[in-house]
């Protein structure tokens, strides 16, 4: 894009002295080019960030953080991110309850704004049906996909049992486990599918592993389901889903509550069980015109790359607004 690249200082070296050399670095090219906004994207190299801020008047410090790690509510960290950073981004609410627990940060200055996803276009109704004659799935039956780890969090045990209570009510219907990350000899692999077995589901249940045509797949589903009973700080799947006009039916674990608006883009179980999770997947299934425009719709407006930046922008803007005010800002 033609925008200029720097290696240096080294934020990332373990040598105090190289360290504090970066630091004086950062500090006079901060100062040389009139940097206005720093917003450190990795946890490395923010705390010299933050110690640049705390004596220089002339620039804001945004920290954007994201859900991989909890922030530990120690001295250091409280002045780090109470005393010597402007704003921060989080990629939703429930992180801000969850990693900045135990911080006293200002409402005013931390900004909820989701990730973006990009809307694929979605192929004609004629390609998608071909996967009916690859997974050999009848005509007439619904298809509910999964996608992601078959892992004990993400509750395809539960899912299972709330596949097998949803046929009483929704015979024709067909569930679609794609997965990643997942050898066939793990053990939550193998416990999966002794319960299919055992329920007797085993030939309303499909199973596929490390697609590329997955965005295609989540379009060919008639709904999603994500069963997670821990975790999901993000759940990026979700927006994925939406962005292919594909709506969800989700546990009211982690963000899910935040991203599912019951009856808009998908359907929530009122509690982390099977019965909720089967209540929540046919309330989607009787409703699935609405919830399909309405999935699509919401990847386009509160999802879109566009809203990001926008924003993203409106964060800078007021962050800057006191060196404005102040007449710092030449």
């Amino acid at each position: 894009m033609g925008l200029e690249v720097m290696v240096e200082p080294d934020l990332n070296t373990h040598n105090p002295f190289k360290l504090l050399n970066s630091y004086f670095q950062l500090k006079g090219f901060l100062k040389k080019e009139k940097i206005e906004i720093v917003n450190p994207h990795r946890s490395e190299g923010f705390p010299i960030y933050a110690l640049a801020r705390k004596s220089l008047a002339s620039f804001r410090l945004i920290r954007t953080r994201g859900a991989s790690r909890k922030v530990r509510p120690h001295w250091p960290n409280r002045v780090l991110h109470r005393d010597w950073t402007d704003a921060i981004i989080v990629p939703g609410k429930i992180v801000a309850e969850r990693d900045l627990a135990g911080i006293p940060i200002s409402r005013d200055s931390l900004h909820v704004i989701h990730y973006p996803i990009d809307l694929p276009v979605i192929p004609p109704a004629e390609a998608l049906n071909e996967y009916r004659t690859e997974f050999s799935i009848p005509e007439n039956h619904k298809i509910l996909a999964v996608v992601g780890r078959i892992r004990q969090e993400k509750g395809h045990l539960i899912l299972a049992e709330s596949f097998q209570q949803l046929l009483q009510d929704f015979p024709l219907t067909t569930l679609l486990i794609l997965y990643r990350d997942t050898p066939d000899e793990l053990p939550e692999m193998l416990q999966l599918q002794n319960q299919l077995k055992e329920l007797g589901l085993m030939e309303k249940v499909r199973f596929d592993a490390e697609r590329e045509d997955i965005r295609s797949l989540m379009a060919f589903a008639d709904g999603g389901v994500v069963s997670s009973i821990d975790s999901e700080v993000i759940c990026r799947v979700a927006v994925e889903f939406f962005s292919v006009g594909t709506p969800v039916a989700a546990m009211p674990t982690g963000c899910l509550p935040e991203i599912i608006l019951e009856g808009v883009n998908g359907t929530l179980a009122a509690e982390p069980n099977a019965r909720s999770l089967k209540e929540a997947m046919a309330r989607m299934l009787n409703n699935l015109v609405p919830l399909s425009q309405g999935a699509r719709s919401d990847a386009e407006t509160r999802f879109g790359p566009r809203k990001m930046l926008e924003k993203t922008l409106d964060v800078y803007q007021q962050t800057l607004l006191p060196i404005e005010q102040n007449g710092e800002m030449a």
